[in-house]
């Protein structure tokens, strides 16, 4: 028995490895090689003398023989990991040269962090890949049901091919229609929302996969997920679990947070306020500079809430101006929930809830708890930290997308239904705003500070790794994804 590790570099020299690698006295990929090769022997009850490192780059293999004192080594790099482990502390990244091929660049973010820290020169490398083929797959259709085939994902639903048939005759002229046939492995997030079903078997594969799954009611709120197995940081959980209780830090994190949203805020009215040369949005914008001014300065959360009410009452007033259509329900005059009264609240409020999602996912992703916040208080059943997070995304990416369906004339009457008291998007209407809104979130935009290109949905992922950083320690402050 023989074990390989592959490489992606060259062969390296004939030189003595210590005078290369002085922290090991070896090269790392032979510790690394050692490693695996006595967990080989531990499972298999036999002795294993020697193993080889491939080098794609130079199409060559470098045999390694696993002396007492290379397994010495290996002793040594498992007691000083399970030291870092039990310590919980994070050492510095290098942040140098060997970071790129780094399996954990993505993770680690060596470069920002130094570049936040002032430490590093600009601009910092691109730390996430560009996006796969893969996607979000939303099942809309009341009565479907989401199973798998093979490696696929297949959804589909019984219809009745008689509907002329007596009710007690129909079983026998139902037959299954397929709606949707796609690969497992081009999925990273299925939505289902309202009446759909999903069975355990495919639910399981889903989980395996790495795929979650998120429930919206058919009013677009947000019931809950299945997610893979949980983040295994317990120490950032604990960590976040303490500067929960630390009244002056969580008021220093919720200024950030308040900060993104206004800015964001007047930004999109300074836009809109250039191109429709209304005065009426400068004004307003002013107003939202008026307490974006005094948010570093905020004394306690009920002042910060207050500036944060009172950035929203100037944005909100003026949100109508924003929109060029004004026939049939467009006429936006105030923020209205838990029913929405119009449909331009339908439509805020259904961005909100897919946006949620997505900011949980990110959260989840980071290894925070997306329950517990900093600014918004904690209660039952509420995403505190998600809430946090997206107030800095909410009008540049759901209210945009809103702007965009109405402006656009992509949504119409039809797209809507009356019930419950309020105004909601039917199964048309939210068929169409799905897809606004994915085109929304896949769309790349330069980032403000480290100007590389990402999609919005990377960057929700990237502002909770920083989130986390700064819980952390590792980082001082939060800085909000703020655009100009």
């Amino acid at each position: 028995m023989r074990p390989i590790e592959y490489k992606t570099g060259s062969l390296p020299p004939d030189e003595p490895a210590a005078m290369r690698f002085p922290e090991f006295g070896v090269r790392p990929e032979w510790v690394q090689l050692c490693a695996e090769a006595m967990l080989l022997e531990e499972h298999t009850s036999q002795r294993i003398e020697k193993g080889y490192v491939y080098y794609t780059a130079s199409k060559a293999r470098r045999e390694v023989i696993f002396t007492d004192a290379l397994r010495e080594k290996v002793r040594e790099a498992i007691a000083r990991a399970w030291h870092v482990l039990d310590a919980g502390v994070v050492p510095d990244p290098v942040a140098d040269a060997r970071c790129p091929g780094c399996a954990f660049f993505a993770l680690c973010q060596p470069h920002e962090v130094k570049f936040l820290e002032g430490k590093g020169p600009p601009p910092p490398q691109r730390i996430i890949p560009q996006d796969t083929l893969a996607r979000t797959v939303y099942v809309d259709e009341q009565g479907a049901s989401v199973h798998k085939r093979g490696g696929k994902i297949v959804v589909e639903k019984t219809v009745n091919t008689s509907p002329d048939v007596p009710t007690s005759q129909r079983c026998a002229e139902a037959e299954r229609v397929k709606l949707l046939e796609v690969p497992a492995i081009s999925i990273d997030q299925l939505v289902l929302v309202g009446n759909v079903q999903i069975s355990t078997q495919t639910l399981k594969f889903l989980l395996r996969a790495n795929v979650e799954v998120i429930y919206l009611s058919t009013h677009g709120r947000f019931e809950g997920r299945f997610v893979p197995e949980f983040h295994k940081n317990v120490h950032l959980r604990l960590r976040q679990h303490d500067l929960h209780k630390d009244t002056a830090r969580c008021l220093g994190l919720s200024r950030q947070f308040v900060f993104g949203k206004l800015s964001n805020m007047r930004t999109m009215l300074l836009r809109y306020g250039r191109s429709l040369n209304d005065t009426a949005l400068t004004t307003a914008a002013r107003e939202v500079e008026s307490a974006l001014r005094q948010v570093s300065r905020a004394a306690d959360t009920e002042t910060l809430m207050g500036l944060e009410g009172q950035g929203s009452r100037a944005y909100f007033r003026v949100f109508g101006r924003l929109i060029r259509r004004k026939e049939w329900g467009f006429d936006f005059e105030k923020r209205t929930r838990r029913p929405p009264q119009d449909p331009v609240n339908a439509l805020l409020g259904f961005a909100y809830a897919l946006l949620l999602a997505d900011v949980i996912a990110g959260c989840s992703a980071a290894g925070l708890d997306p329950y517990i916040g900093f600014f918004h208080s904690p209660r039952y059943g509420r995403p505190a930290l998600a809430l946090d997070l997206m107030e800095e995304f909410r009008p540049i990416v759901a209210d945009s997308v809103v702007l965009s369906l109405i402006n656009k004339g992509m949504v119409e009457p039809h797209h809507f239904e009356q019930k419950m008291g309020g105004v909601f998007l039917n199964e048309a209407g939210r068929e169409v705003f799905y897809r606004a809104y994915s085109q929304r979130k896949h769309e790349q935009i330069t980032h403000p500070v480290f100007k590389y290109k990402l999609p919005y949905h990377r960057i929700f992922e990237l502002q909770a790794r920083f989130l986390a950083k700064v819980v952390t320690g590792d980082l001082e402050e939060y800085v909000p994804f703020a655009v100009r």
